[in-house]
Formats: C-alpha cells, structure tokens, sequence
C-alpha cells in the first residue's frame, strides 16, 4: 500500500495495491485493480480501472475501461470509455470519442461526444451533444439531447421533460415518456461542419 499522492509513468503499468492519496499516472497500457482512495489524473493509453475510486478521475487521450464504483466525476477528453453494467460513477463530463454507459450515473452527464449509449440509469440532467445518441436506459432528469442522429431504443425512459434536436427532425419517443414532455428544438442545432461556417448558407 501507498499511503501518499503516487506519482508513476511508464509503458506498461499495473498497480495491485491500495493508494491512499491521488494518483498521478502517465503510459501506455495502465491496469489499476486496487482502490484509489483520492483523485486520479491520467494521460494517454489503454486503462482499465478495476478497483474503487473514492474521488474524481481525469483523464485525457486513450481508451477507458471502468468495471468498479468511482464516488466523484469521470472527466475526459479524446478516446472512448466504457462504463460497465453494475457500476455506478458520481458524473461524467467528456468531449470526443464514443461513450457506452451501461451502468449508473448518480450525477450529471455533459458533453460532446462522437457517439454516445445510454443503457443504464441517469439520476439528474443529461446534456449530450454529438454525432450519434442511443438511449435504451432511464434518464430521471431534464434530458437535453443534439445530434445528428438520435435513436429512442424499446428500453428508454425518460421521466422528466426533454428537449432535442437532430437532423431527421421530430421524433417517436414511443412509450418511452413518463413524466414531462418531448419538445423539438431548432436553437440545438449542431452547425459545426455546415457549409456556412467557410462563408457558404
């Protein structure tokens, strides 16, 4: 056991022990199975977070892998995570890559994303932006959802109001409204990549 902040880099990492302070990791390949009891900061690689993370986790670049409970926020940038069923994050706050959430968020979610799924429980608001939205999970609070293409799968439920734009125009939520209402919203309207941003309408 570590009982200080942790500061490691290298190629390969794999930590099977307890640290009880931050960790501030660099590398290629990171595979933590212990718990962390305070933040974690991460750049660049493969990481697999097999162990309890009792503050926030940040991390930019890589591909994310979380298969245990983190009490505070995920934040990321770059890269794709995936949040596994059974496990249950603070919040998420991403920009880019493709975010599969199959487990619980007690917290918010915010962000862009290139895709995102929804499959687990939301707790409080979600505001995704992006290429591509899937929800097959329950968002129990205000949902505000923009991209180009929004799929409302059979296990969806929205228990609070939503707003959203895409590109296909309004949508069948199906039953999946159980508390407040759907409402199309143009001023969502993602613009990046439209020819007006050259100087074009």
């Amino acid at each position: 056991p570590v009982y200080e902040d942790l500061y490691i880099a290298g190629g390969t990492i794999t930590i099977n022990a307890p640290i009880h302070g931050d960790l501030i990791i660099a590398g290629g390949t990171i595979t933590i199975n212990d718990t962390v009891t305070n933040d974690i900061l991460l750049a660049g690689g493969n990481v697999n977070f097999n162990g309890y993370v009792g503050d926030d986790i940040r991390c930019a670049g890589g591909n994310i892998r979380i298969s245990r409970d983190v009490a505070g926020d995920v934040v990321l940038t770059g890269g794709g995570v995936i949040i596994d069923k059974g496990v249950t994050i603070g919040g998420l706050i991403a920009s880019g890559g493709d975010v599969t959430v199959d487990g619980n968020v007690s917290g918010g979610i915010k962000g862009a994303f290139g895709n995102i799924f929804l499959n687990g429980t939301m707790a409080k608001d979600v505001d995704c932006r992006g290429g591509r939205i899937t929800i097959n999970g329950i968002i129990d609070g205000k949902a505000t959802l923009a991209a180009r293409n929004i799929v409302i799968e059979n296990n969806a439920k929205f228990n609070n109001d939503v707003r959203y734009w895409n590109k296909k125009g309004s949508l069948d939520f199906k039953q999946s409204l159980k508390n407040g209402k759907a409402s199309y919203d143009p001023a969502l309207r993602i613009r990046n990549g439209e020819w007006y941003f050259l100087g074009s309408t």
